[in-house]
């Protein structure tokens, strides 16, 4: 059993009675508004939060945690042959340069990375999934991967088609007013 806190809450907290309580209260105080969406919102969040947290916890033995492993991820994934420059992956990973610096120190200290210069560009580098690199983001990958299906696994398909078509619109709004001037 996983213990993930969830918003500074653990294990045993009912968070469907904790959203309705949360909504029921405020349609109290501002009966003048429409809670329904932020219920959504609050599901969201929950739902987020305990995912990461469980994820967290699948590959926390590999001596990685979920940053990290998105680095691996990305060289494992879309690397040619393991090898992206930093740029690439900052871009791939949705990280920050900053925070991408950060992480390529600590996996290169562990030897899941190998950065070297970029032959045809003297100011960038590249940076090289090591075969242990590999096979610990294979171990995550497969980690993370069945904890997913897992948490789906009592939907029909039919259920997860419908989830993620619902999901899909969500995202889309997101995007556009994120992309909004």
């Amino acid at each position: 059993m996983f213990d993930v806190k969830v918003n500074g809450y653990s294990g045993g907290v009912d968070h469907q009675q904790l959203i309705s309580e949360t909504l029921e209260t405020w349609a109290k105080e501002r009966p003048d508004l429409n809670f329904a969406a932020m219920g959504i919102g609050l599901k969201f969040d929950i739902i987020a939060t305990a995912t990461m947290g469980l994820a967290t916890e699948e590959i926390a033995d590999l001596g990685i945690n979920l940053g990290e492993f998105d680095v691996l991820a990305t060289l494992r994934r879309n690397g040619k042959n393991g090898v992206l420059t930093p740029t690439e992956i900052a871009s791939a990973a949705m990280v920050s340069p900053s925070g991408l610096t950060h992480r390529l120190t600590q996996l290169e200290k562990m030897g899941h990375i190998i950065r070297q210069n970029d032959p045809n560009d003297r100011r960038s580098s590249l940076v090289r999934l090591t075969p242990h690199g590999r096979k610990i983001a294979d171990q995550a990958i497969e980690r993370i991967s069945e904890h997913a299906t897992q948490l789906v696994s009592s939907f029909s398909a039919d259920e997860v088609e419908v989830l993620n078509t619902a999901l899909d619109k969500v995202l889309a709004v997101i995007s556009q007013r994120l992309t909004a001037p």
